[in-house]
């Protein structure tokens, strides 16, 4: 997809989605990220830098007016960024999948810890 030389693992991460809506000529990359908790707040602004060079890459490469960067961030608990309903609405996605999400990422996190405390020394 890219041109550019891999240096270090850090930099090889690649997007979780890439939307192209060529009758608007817009390209959108959304990445997921599920944090603890803790690392909520952080995770959320760390993320932003990450694409820039592959989002200047894309508007070039497809020929396309703008590359917006999304970043679905909640944690691992279910709480959610500030920015996440923001990110929802630029998706065109209503506010029911929010909820969803909540649930999806809660009963993964029980499925997760109940595997592990099952797990036979």
């Amino acid at each position: 997809m890219t041109d550019i030389p891999v240096i270090n693992n850090r930099t090889a991460n690649r997007p979780d989605i890439v939307l192209v809506d060529r009758s608007v000529r817009r390209a959108i990359i959304v990445d997921i990220t599920i944090p603890h908790d803790d690392n909520l707040v952080k995770a959320e602004k760390e993320k932003v830098s990450k694409y820039l060079d592959l989002a200047h890459e894309i508007t070039a490469m497809w020929s396309v007016e703008s590359t917006f960067i999304i970043q679905i961030v909640f944690s691992v608990n279910g709480l959610l960024a500030q920015s996440f309903d923001q990110h929802l609405k630029k998706l065109s996605l209503g506010c029911l999948i929010k909820g969803r999400i909540q649930k999806i990422v809660v009963l993964e996190t029980a499925r997760i810890v109940r595997r592990f405390l099952t797990l036979e020394p």
